[in-house]
């Protein structure tokens, strides 16, 4: 029973080492990580690759996740898991600054809010905005998760694309939008008025797993937005409280 469990802990280490930094791996090096023998390591990638969580580039020799995985983020993100773990930080924002309070993640060139708590001048919607999807290249809630994407994988949604414009201040110029990408990083947040709706402004920070983006959580309103300055410090505790929740393993 223990070697058994001990093969279980070892297959879902392996998968934990894969993130924006590492997106392959060879036998050699998930041994070293792992500080098992090669021949364990060799057991563990044969049994994740035939259960398609791993898959090989014959050519290469090394190995990247499977579609297992991608089935089974989709199974977590499609259930009330992430809105659950959300929901109390996402309501302390909304409470403290009593602005709309949203927290979202990313959906190929979108971000789809998983949950959002209006503020005390009412929905920003006439209908619910868990669901709603928000273009990459639109708004604070986009803007604050893909400025932090690699390079690469942003411009496959923002300048290898078709960009829509919404209103009269939607941007869909790919360097103007670098521009203030570089921006967004610099200040560790986005404010916009009026991009995707032109009577909401919103300011947005990324919600991080480690150093790596998984959404993104703003505050937003139809009324004058409160002075960043006030806004900064409540959405960066949400941020960080999402982060922390979601990064737990145990």
């Amino acid at each position: 029973m223990a070697e058994t469990l001990d093969s279980v802990e070892r297959a879902l280490s392996a998968l934990l080492l894969f993130d924006a930094d590492r997106r392959e791996i060879g036998v050699t090096e998930l041994a070293g990580l792992l500080g098992c023998s090669t021949s364990s390591a060799q057991r563990t990638i044969h049994t994740l690759t035939k259960l398609q969580f791993l898959r090989r580039d014959d050519q290469r020799r090394v190995y990247t996740l499977g579609t297992s995985v991608l089935h089974l983020s989709r199974a977590w993100q499609s259930t009330a898991s992430l809105a659950s773990i959300a929901r109390p930080a996402v309501t302390a924002l909304a409470e403290e600054t009593g602005l709309t309070a949203t927290f979202a993640i990313a959906d190929h060139a979108h971000m789809r809010a998983v949950i959002s708590v209006d503020g005390p001048e009412g929905p920003l919607r006439d209908y619910p905005m868990a669901g709603e999807l928000f273009p990459a290249h639109v708004g604070a809630i986009s803007k604050a998760y893909f400025a932090h994407l690699p390079r690469a994988r942003r411009d496959h949604y923002t300048s290898q694309r078709p960009l829509a414009r919404y209103t009269s201040v939607t941007s869909m110029n790919p360097q103007e939008l670098e521009g203030e990408f570089a921006r967004i990083r610099d200040l560790g947040y986005c404010v916009t008025r009026g991009e995707y709706d032109e009577q909401v402004s919103a300011l947005a920070m990324p919600v991080k797993l480690g150093s790596d983006p998984l959404g993104s959580v703003s505050v937003s309103t139809r009324e004058t937005l409160p002075p960043t300055g006030v806004l900064v410090d409540p959405v960066a505790r949400a941020s960080r409280t999402i982060g922390q929740l979601l990064a737990k393993r145990n």
